[in-house]
């Protein structure tokens, strides 16, 4: 005989390590009621399997336990099962069916409830299995859909739910943390500047931060890159309420949480907690990292997180305006000791072959040309009048207008269901478009503000992912000259393109 225990939650215990699943209260009791119930029926239970914190109700759940019961029964191994009541067995008529199905091929099989009266030997008890499943997976629908409409309320009145202790906050989730908000707020003006979600972890790691969810694995977890994005990019950050539908938060793909901030009247609706930075420089954080993700996504040879040498991809060919790229010399060389690598136009990808020059040299001599602009430019004044962050305040706050009046019109019964569905999706995807292009506007902008002494100050200390954004701000190309065989380095046959000359 065997014995069946499940929980969907064991809040009791849910803080213990290694063995969460396999221990818990609530599970030892539902076998210690079984162990009572098999001598009062003359059996004995010979193997138990155990679903501690394994909800039942959802059917992309695999419960372990469940299966190796079914196989169980299939093959005999077990002539029957007892369990605490039906709704701890199933909460979905497919698997209640699942069930019915062995008990009808086998008659001679036991199974039997500990409270509920509930008979699987007995077609009776099968049909009531059935209804209870029924039954139970309405009422989990109907809580689902309870707590959602109760979540989006809060989100739309901008309080917060029940939910972990979020990276940057105190526990009571409204204050700042001490230190960790800090920490935060410097990665989220970094990344504008150059610094990649990569860089950024490896200094996280350094300090020591682990992730603040580990319920499932014991010891210590390094952080995840997917992590850090996640703390860098959240609308939490500056105050900004979002509502993530179960639907979404159910998927494979981790959401990007910036598209589902919670809009009224077209304006972000402000959560009632502490903000770490400005929505501004939250904004020209999440445009910096979704440039560089689609950056990856059309496989381009350059890309802002290249981050090991400095002018790969800024550089170009003299002769036939092809990328540049970095190679090692051949260990052992004289090259190899002296310089370490070099630029060249590679005929293996498609350029000329007609142009090599030193890295280290070549590095220098754009370093310097590019802090002396700096250092003139500060001197004029900023030119930010044609970047307007602003231009698409007016039409976000119509869209918020008419997303209101089409649902005043649905609620007249003027219009369909569907027929508002399909407008709110289009006014909804608009708005969307023209958030992502204002962080962009907000990035260009931070950057711009950030060119300041504070640059020259700092640039030794930055890493060559930021030391290539600042450059890729002012610089179009470096045009590198052919020189010839065997002749020295000649700073006069390497050309910078300043951004400014084209326009």
């Amino acid at each position: 005989m065997g014995a069946y225990a499940r929980a969907s939650e064991d809040k009791a215990l849910r803080a213990n390590a290694a063995d969460w699943r396999e221990t818990g209260e609530q599970v030892a009791q539902q076998f210690r009621d079984m162990d009572e119930l098999a001598p009062m029926l003359g059996v004995t239970i010979t193997r138990r399997y155990n679903d501690n914190n394994t909800p039942a109700s959802d059917p992309r759940i695999v419960r372990n336990g469940f299966e190796s019961m079914l196989v169980d029964l299939e093959n005999g191994t077990i002539r029957g099962i007892l369990f605490y009541h039906s709704d701890r067995l199933v909460r979905q008529e497919y698997d209640a069916a699942r069930l019915n199905r062995l008990f009808q091929l086998n008659p001679q099989y036991l199974g039997r409830a500990v409270v509920g009266g509930t008979d699987l030997s007995a077609q009776e008890g099968r049909s009531m299995l059935t209804i209870q499943a029924t039954m139970g997976g309405m009422e989990v629908y109907s809580t689902k859909r309870r707590v959602a409409r109760k979540n989006k309320g809060l989100a739309e009145r901008g309080h917060m739910h029940g939910a972990p202790r979020p990276f940057g906050w105190a526990e009571d989730r409204q204050t700042l943390h001490d230190t960790e908000a800090e920490v935060l707020r410097q990665a989220i003006i970094a990344i504008p500047s150059g610094l990649t979600v990569g860089e950024i972890r490896k200094q996280w790691i350094e300090l020591g931060y682990t992730p603040t969810r580990n319920k499932k694995k014991s010891g210590t977890q390094s952080l995840q890159h997917s992590t850090v994005e996640s703390r860098l990019v959240s609308p939490r950050v500056c105050g900004y309420r979002t509502y993530l539908p179960q639907a979404e938060r159910s998927g494979a793909k981790r959401p990007w949480m910036p598209d589902f901030v919670v809009y009224e009247a077209g304006k972000p609706v402000m959560g009632d907690w502490e903000a770490v930075v400005s929505p501004e420089e939250w904004q020209a954080c999440v445009a910096t990292i979704e440039e560089r993700k689609q950056a990856r996504k059309e496989v381009r040879a350059v890309h802002t997180t290249s981050a090991k040498y400095l002018l790969s991809g800024i550089a170009r060919c003299g002769k036939c305006s092809f990328p540049l790229m970095s190679n090692q010399y051949a260990k052992g060389t004289t090259s190899y000791e002296r310089y370490g690598y070099r630029y060249a136009c590679l005929t293996t990808l498609g350029g000329c072959g007609g142009v090599t020059r030193v890295d280290p040299l070549m590095d220098d001599l754009v370093e310097k040309a590019f802090l002396l602009e700096v250092r003139r430019s500060l001197g004029m004044a900023a030119k930010d009048e044609d970047v307007d962050e602003t231009e698409h305040d007016v039409r976000l706050a119509e869209i918020g207008q008419e997303i209101e009046e089409v649902n005043e019109r649905r609620r007249a019964k003027r219009i369909s269901m569907g027929t508002a569905l399909d407008m709110i999706e289009e006014l909804e995807a608009e708005r969307d478009e023209l958030n992502r292009q204002r962080r962009k506007l907000f990035a260009v902008r931070v950057r711009r503000q950030n060119a300041s002494s504070s640059l020259l100050e700092g640039w030794k200390e930055c890493t060559i992912s930021q030391k290539k954004t600042w450059l890729r701000e002012s610089v179009r190309a470096v045009m590198v000259h052919p020189a010839g065989r065997g002749k020295k380095f000649d700073p006069s046959l390497i050309e910078v393109v300043w951004a400014e000359d084209e326009q």
